[in-house]
């Protein structure tokens, strides 16, 4: 997991000429239709819950885990991944191209960009910490200066307002949270990760 760790904290910073906005794929500006995946690029993989349970102890009816591309086949507008957290040899799934988020590239610097950045009180996917999968989470705190992370309450209903406690996440690993894949209610983790 330090690894992961470490990944989010050297993506580069975008930095664009005086008043440029922030291209798609920094911060918080998610990738544009035309955008392809390449491999290699680590994405948000939306995949079935009994391969979820069986690889990421994810708790949701469609589990969202950290993937790596593989491959795209534009003919049929799917991509190849694999998880990132396979034990034994890779777990690879064949995704639509609609079940797959790809992560930012560049991390957003709030001073200069603050259109790339997730304002306080948005639903947002993240990693959740010493896991593969992506939960809901609302945006606590957001980033002030380049090198800070977002405060985010993840959802868990064994909590009486329905949040855990507030958690440190890179941007990274913080990810638009689309209306399609947000429907439903609060969804509770499996295995609960030590605080």
């Amino acid at each position: 997991m330090s690894v992961l760790q470490e990944n989010a904290k050297s993506i580069p910073m975008w930095v664009g000429k005086s008043g440029e906005k922030a291209p798609p794929l920094c911060g918080s500006i998610p990738a544009s239709a035309s955008t392809t995946a390449q491999a290699g690029d680590q994405v948000a993989a939306l995949v079935p819950e009994p391969d979820v349970a069986a690889t990421a102890a994810c708790n949701l009816s469609e589990g969202c885990i950290l993937a790596e591309v593989v491959s795209y086949d534009a003919e049929k507008r799917t991509y190849q991944v694999e998880d990132v957290d396979a034990e034994e040899g890779k777990v690879r799934y064949t995704l639509p191209r609609s079940k797959v988020i790809p992560l930012p590239k560049w991390k957003a610097n709030p001073v200069t960009n603050p259109e790339a950045i997730f304002p306080k009180g948005t639903t947002v996917f993240a990693l959740y910490p010493q896991t593969t999968c992506f939960y809901k989470a609302v945006v606590d705190e957001v980033p002030l200066q380049v090198h800070d992370e977002y405060s985010l309450y993840f959802e868990d209903s064994s909590y009486p307002e329905g949040y855990a406690p507030a958690i440190r996440i890179p941007q990274r690993y913080v990810i638009e949270c689309r209306e399609k894949d947000c429907a439903g209610g609060s969804r509770r983790r499996s295995k609960q990760p030590s605080d």
